[in-house]
């Protein structure tokens, strides 16, 4: 999930160009680290007055884990059967375009049967007047474990509802199957 500054076909432009090398360094490790590294020193070098945020996930095979790494994108959240939705503890590191050499952390999860993992955009929980924290508290009120396009519909409707969103908003719910 990634998130470019700024609006338009320009930032889509760059969104596509920072899509189609993240899938490329992604054949060469597993290690979400290691591919968000490499995507900056890109950033750095083609794409020099870009910033960008990225919140890059691996999963194993069978779901029951998920390794993740953020550059300066905000974290997941966690619902699992009979436990209330939370973001996952991670350390959300520094935008990319901001500078090399910059140090970043992979975080590993455990997804319980049953569980799912919303990610999004800043847009979805970013209010004029409001905090982020309060978005992401407010999405996570709204997130539980069930089946995804039902959890989507919930999240859409109590954090967007009939309102016309001010930023660009994307949800992915992933969902590992009941056992």
């Amino acid at each position: 999930m990634g998130d470019v500054a700024g609006h338009g076909f320009g930032a889509a432009v760059i969104m596509g160009r920072l899509r189609s090398a993240l899938r490329a360094y992604a054949l060469e490790t597993n290690d979400p680290t290691e591919t968000l590294t490499k995507l900056n020193r890109k950033v750095l070098h083609f794409e020099p007055d870009v910033t960008a945020t990225v919140l890059y996930a691996v999963c194993d095979p069978s779901l029951e884990r998920v390794r993740l790494a953020s550059a300066g994108h905000c974290p997941p959240v966690l619902a699992s059967p009979g436990r209330p939705a939370r973001p996952v503890d991670m350390k959300l590191g520094v935008l990319l375009g901001l500078g090399g050499g910059v140090v970043r952390e992979t975080t590993t999860i455990d997804l319980p049967p049953g569980s799912v993992l919303c990610f999004y955009t800043d847009g979805l929980v970013e209010r004029r007047g409001g905090t982020v924290p309060d978005g992401i508290d407010a999405l996570c009120d709204a997130a539980y474990a069930g089946p995804p396009e039902a959890v989507s519909a919930a999240v859409m409707g109590s954090l967007i509802g009939r309102r016309l969103p001010e930023d660009d908003v994307a949800l992915l719910v992933v969902r590992r199957s009941p056992a």
